[in-house]
Parts: C-alpha cells; sequence; structure tokens
C-alpha cells in the first residue's frame, strides 16, 4: 500500500475552498490563471494557501498523515514561551521524561513527531537496552544479542516498516501458543496493536 492509498482511506473532506483553488490553480470562470501561490505570505491570508496546500476536514481523528492534530492553547503558549532559548537535547529528554512520567503516573515518557518515528524509538531502544555505542550500529545489528520482534498478523499495517528499519527480523504469530513458541533470548519486544482483532474473546485478546 503506498502513500496516496493510504490517504484515501482516511475518510477525509475537502473544504469548499478547495474546489475555488483547483479553479484558481488551472484557470477558472474569472480568467484567473497560474499556481495557487503567489508572492509573499500576508496577515489574513492561510499559511497553507499561501504555499499552494489546501486544508481539509478531518473525519478521522489524530493521525500523523493529516498533520497529527491542532494544538491547544496551552500548547501554543507553552511552545511560544520555548522559543527564545536554546538548551541542551539530551536535558530536554531527560525533562520531559521525568515530568509525563509523573503525570501520567508510567515509568517514563516520551514525545516523537509522529506515530512512525515513536515506533522506531522504541524499537531501538529495546535493541540496544540503551547502549549508544548499538545506537550507531543500527540497522546493522550482527552480534546484537535482542534482535527479534514478534508481531501478530492482525497487528502488520503501514507503519510497521518503521520498526522493521531498525533491522530487526520480524516474527509473524497468530495464536498464544505460537506466541508463546516465539518468545526467546532473542526477542527484542512484542509489537501488538489495539483494536477489533485485540477486543474479548479474539485469540489474542488480554
Amino acid at each position: 500500500m503506498n502513500r496516496r492509498e493510504i490517504i484515501k482511506q482516511l475518510g477525509v473532506v475537502p473544504i469548499a475552498g478547495s474546489l475555488m483553488a483547483s479553479e484558481t490553480m488551472f484557470g477558472s470562470a474569472l480568467g484567473t490563471t497560474g499556481p495557487l501561490a503567489s508572492g509573499p505570505y500576508s496577515a489574513g491570508q492561510s499559511i497553507f494557501e499561501s504555499i499552494g496546500v489546501d486544508t481539509i476536514i478531518n473525519c478521522r481523528g489524530t493521525f500523523t498523515i493529516l498533520g497529527g492534530s491542532t494544538e491547544r492553547p496551552e500548547v501554543l503558549k507553552a511552545m511560544e514561551a520555548a522559543t527564545g532559548y536554546f538548551v541542551q537535547y539530551d536535558e530536554l529528554a531527560f525533562g520531559i521524561g521525568r515530568r509525563l512520567a509523573e503525570l501520567t503516573k508510567a515509568p517514563w515518557g516520551m514525545v516523537s513527531s509522529g506515530c512512525a518515528a515513536g515506533m522506531k524509538h522504541v524499537t531501538a531502544a529495546c535493541v540496544t537496552g540503551g547502549n549508544p555505542e548499538k545506537l550507531i550500529r543500527i540497522p546493522h545489528l550482527e552480534g546484537f544479542e535482542k534482535n527479534e520482534v514478534i508481531i501478530p498478523r492482525s497487528s502488520r499495517n503501514v507503519y510497521d516498516q518503521a520498526i522493521r528499519n531498525i533491522g530487526v527480523k520480524v516474527i509473524m504469530v497468530e495464536t498464544p501458543e505460537e506466541l508463546e513458541r516465539a518468545i526467546n533470548s532473542r526477542t527484542a519486544m512484542i509489537y501488538i496493536m489495539t483494536g477489533r482483532d485485540n477486543e474479548t474473546g479474539r485469540p489474542l485478546s488480554p
């Protein structure tokens, strides 16, 4: 499945202005022609329209390919407060992880640039165990103690390339018995998506 097919399945609806934009781009009854983006961005203009990009009505929810999500006012305020400073990123990641752990009561937290990036970071962490010398060897995992990721067939999706990019061997299973047999000393991670295939009563339900 390519990127265009993914977009088709996301169920997004172009806003009414998109039709107008298309007419402007290719020549309309008004006699205007030329690209949608013409000249520098001006106040009051859509920042996306200024570069020839249509906005859409999101009918699915939070998806990386749709721009993630719109930001809450509190988030925008925090972003603005952070823009005037330089920080060391290792310290920033540590501080954010600690704060997210406090808020969520989880052992730790991480902010990624999207779903695929998050999956890749987590897989790398499980494969390397936090060893920076191993981290720089990815995706060449020769000699790594843990280089396998178990994924139920029902959890395979267009984003699991982010896991495979780390260089791991994917072990696919379908039943609890296959899952149990697949776990061994080389298992770095088990990746299971939530959804209908994992609801109560299904073979790999919690």
